[in-house]
């Protein structure tokens, strides 16, 4: 009885952070559409990050948007699909706002947050949400920054 009393005082989102989840489309460098076991399907917001967004329409892309997908395309098909979501928030869209990671080859997780950081290819982004590594992220950015990696390179800078 005690159990049940917990579980229905919890009203945790129906996201089983045990289960895999499998990513089946890249949107852009930070949104992905992903598919639980039971064939349910999500879209995800990358927590804490903004990446540069692709062509849509009429509207032209941002400068690395292409590359930015690209790399979230390379860090999925790493994990051969199988990624870990830690959901945070509903954004206005309705979409999940979570960090992502996948089990790295024998060693910690990987952040797909902080591998787009760290390249440069996307920014942290000051929101109401609070993702729960957002400091790792930071750190990740500023290391861009200081390599001058990515939209951090002057000559990218530039065309913003």
């Amino acid at each position: 009885m005690i159990a049940i009393l917990i579980f229905q005082k919890t009203n945790q989102p129906s996201i089983a952070l045990t289960e895999e989840w499998t990513a089946i489309q890249v949107i852009d460098g930070d949104s992905i559409t992903i598919r639980q076991t039971d064939g349910s399907q999500m879209s995800i917001e990358l927590c804490g990050i903004d990446a540069p967004e692709v062509k849509q329409d009429e509207v032209p892309g941002q400068p690395l948007a292409n590359e930015a997908k690209q790399k979230l395309l390379n860090l999925v098909a790493a994990a051969d699909n199988q990624l870990m979501i830690v959901p945070v928030a509903k954004d206005s869209d309705g979409r999940t706002v979570a960090e992502v990671m996948a089990h790295g080859r024998g060693e910690a997780e990987i952040s797909f947050q902080e591998e787009l950081l760290k390249n440069g290819l996307a920014r942290t982004r000051n929101s109401s949400v609070e993702c729960p590594n957002q400091l790792a992220f930071e750190q990740a950015q500023d290391i861009a920054k200081a390599s001058k990696l990515g939209i951090w390179n002057q000559s990218n800078l530039e065309r913003h």
